[in-house]
């Protein structure tokens, strides 16, 4: 198998995951969130149709992304994923401690597929809140069909992903905050790529006086493989078609101040199909105006 074609969609479930943070609940009128940060991923190892496999060389994807989340009203919260810059390279595969002229090391650097979407408080009392969201994914970035090594930052293809989330309130203090999450979602993917189910379940801490947020996430995409494009898009594009992930992510937020924090995450595939077998990671700085 050309691993060249197959890489990570990881990354979609990292921004996903990321993406709706707040779960089942909005922001407020006129209460935002934003979060500078970077993400990367990078191995030689991947997930095939027949299990683990080795590739033979060294394959990476990085970004650097703005994420933002804003009330409109206290029910309607428009959201943002913007990878302002995205990186994706390949290293050169050595063969006996000679470099391999047939796979030679390169990198493209451009703008990255974003997201913009919004979220619509259906339910919300003490301790339930239900929210459906409409996603647009926009093909900003290079789809690889304009250079032979087939690296790029964009798959080529506008999705639309339809999502609902359950958040649930365990327990509140003063000084102890402890919530759940489940969400099931849709996306419709154009361009002859297959559709997919996603789903996921987390579960979160605040503590220190909710200054430290401690979460854990178990996420899932599945394709529904009725598409007609080749399970590398065609056209040797990184972002596959066909292409299927369970990982888990753990996530750390600290707040410096009511309103400045850091984040860090790492998200791991357990399983999956066409994607990498390696830690996804991201770490940011935000600004939380609630």
């Amino acid at each position: 198998m050309n691993f060249k074609k197959v890489i990570s969609i990881v990354s979609l479930i990292v921004f996903s995951s990321s993406v709706f943070a707040g779960g089942g609940w909005t922001k407020a009128k006129g209460k935002s969130y934003v979060k500078v940060a970077g993400w990367w991923v990078e191995s030689q190892d991947f997930f095939s149709g027949n299990g683990g496999e080795d590739s033979g060389v060294t394959t990476g994807l990085f970004n650097v992304n703005i994420y933002a989340e804003y009330g409109f009203t206290d029910k309607l919260t428009a959201i943002a994923y913007v990878p302002f810059f995205s990186r994706s390279y390949q290293n050169e595969r050595i063969t006996n401690g000679v470099n391999d002229p047939f796979l030679e090391g390169g990198d493209l650097n451009s703008f990255g597929d974003s997201e913009l979407g919004v979220k619509y408080q259906l339910f919300k009392n003490e301790r339930f809140a239900l929210a459906g969201s409409v996603t647009f994914g926009l093909p900003l970035g290079n789809d690889g069909s304009d250079q032979t090594l087939g690296l790029a930052t964009g798959d080529g293809e506008f999705n639309q992903i339809i999502r609902v989330d359950l958040g649930i309130s365990i327990y509140n203090s003063d000084t102890v905050n402890i919530y759940g999450n489940v969400y099931t979602g849709f996306n419709n993917r154009t361009n002859d790529f297959s559709d997919e189910f996603r789903g996921g379940l987390e579960v979160g801490a605040g503590i220190l006086d909710n200054k430290l947020w401690i979460v854990g996430k178990l996420d899932t995409i599945q394709s529904f493989e009725n598409g007609d494009k080749g399970s590398a898009g065609g056209n040797a594009s990184v972002f596959a078609n066909n292409s299927e992930a369970t990982s888990i992510t753990s996530e750390l937020a600290y707040y410096l101040t009511e309103k400045i924090g850091l984040n860090a995450s790492a998200s791991i595939p357990l399983a999956g199909q066409n994607v990498f077998n390696a830690p996804a990671y991201s770490a940011g700085i935000f600004l939380d105006i609630k």
